[in-house]
């Protein structure tokens, strides 16, 4: 009996998505996005994952090991750009590290950042060890690297308020900040390449839950397609997650020329397919929450969900919406492994 891994899951359904090429497989790959809240299977805390390359490496392996997903999701933090630029983090014991000074409280300091190196600067080395190491032990699944996008960066520097207050009244500054902040992200990238991980970048408030469509594509979509074409001479695809919903710049999202796009819960399923088919593969959008709050027949009714309106004829990865909470009880995400592997069988 032929033996399928995650790799050959994963690449079949970018084959299927680019080629139109069907590569016989067990099922629909499948994977929960997953950082901090695998912390708890070592016994340690949020602080001590972010903080500590070892425990990040070693929960991200026990994850693997305790739910098999086809995709293991190098999710951390996205502040280690900004604090490699000068901004100064508080590590709460058991949540996500929040900045606690901005470097560009004075927008007047832009002209003296520059772009950090991700082999020397911050928390950045470590984050190339963790992925170095992670993929050393994990060889059955695609490892995938997640950096901060410009637009996440720019906003990590600036503060969210400030910054669409800046995109409103300053926008020539807003455009300075996003080419430096997209240069930050091609560095970081380019440092993270050589280690042949899945490679993508995060934009959880490019949202349009948070800025308008018209804020996205005056200063967003420019830099993501840079981005991704700036790697596309360097043979290298990369993949786009935006958090909320997105409905209005769904279409902008491929037209960036990622290779794979990862949607939110409120993201309409539907219309992803629509505008992804033949061009991205489809990433979501199982709802997190369910992670945390749901019943079982919930999560596996929002999964027969998103499968009922999956691309039939263009490659589909089945995934939560967004990073699972931290504070998911592990059987959760055991019953999402359990349901997707039951439910994408015979599907791929």
């Amino acid at each position: 009996m032929e033996t399928y891994t995650g790799k050959n899951r994963v690449s079949a359904a970018f084959k299927k998505t680019f080629t139109d090429q069907e590569i016989p497989i067990d099922r629909i790959p499948v994977y929960p996005i997953m950082g901090q809240c695998n912390a708890q299977l070592v016994g340690a805390s949020i602080r001590e994952f972010l903080q500590n390359p070892k425990v990040f490496v070693k929960a991200q392996v026990a994850a693997y090991e305790r739910y098999k997903p086809d995709i293991v999701v190098m999710q951390g933090d996205l502040l280690m750009d900004v604090e490699a630029m000068g901004n100064e983090l508080r590590f709460p014991e058991d949540s996500m590290c929040i900045s606690t000074k901005y470097v560009l409280e004075d927008k007047g300091k832009l002209s003296s950042l520059q772009v950090p190196d991700p082999t020397k600067d911050g928390r950045m080395p470590a984050y190339l060890e963790i992925l170095a190491e992670t993929k050393k032990v994990i060889t059955d699944a695609i490892v995938s690297a997640v950096v901060g996008g410009p637009w996440t960066t720019a906003i990590g520097l600036r503060g969210a308020n400030e910054l669409i207050r800046d995109a409103i009244k300053d926008p020539d500054y807003v455009h300075e900040l996003m080419d430096l902040c997209s240069q930050v992200s091609i560095a970081f990238m380019e440092a993270i390449q050589p280690l042949k991980v899945g490679l993508s970048y995060s934009e959880a408030p490019a949202s349009c839950s948070l800025i308008s469509p018209k804020m996205y594509r005056e200063f967003i979509f420019p830099h993501h397609k840079r981005i991704v074409n700036h790697f596309k001479e360097k043979k290298a695809g990369l993949g786009l997650h935006i958090c909320g919903y997105t409905d209005p710049i769904l279409e902008d999202m491929v037209k960036t020329g990622v290779t794979n796009i990862s949607i939110d819960a409120p993201a309409d399923l539907a219309r992803a397919v629509e505008v992804t088919r033949g061009k991205a593969v489809l990433i979501g959008n199982v709802n997190t929450n369910l992670f945390f709050s749901g019943s079982k027949e919930q999560m596996r009714q929002a999964m027969e969900n998103c499968l009922s309106v999956a691309p039939g004829d263009s490659g589909y990865i089945l995934a939560s919406g967004c990073e699972v909470p931290g504070v998911a009880p592990p059987e959760k995400v055991e019953w999402f492994m359990e349901i997707g592997d039951e439910l994408t069988r015979n599907r791929a």
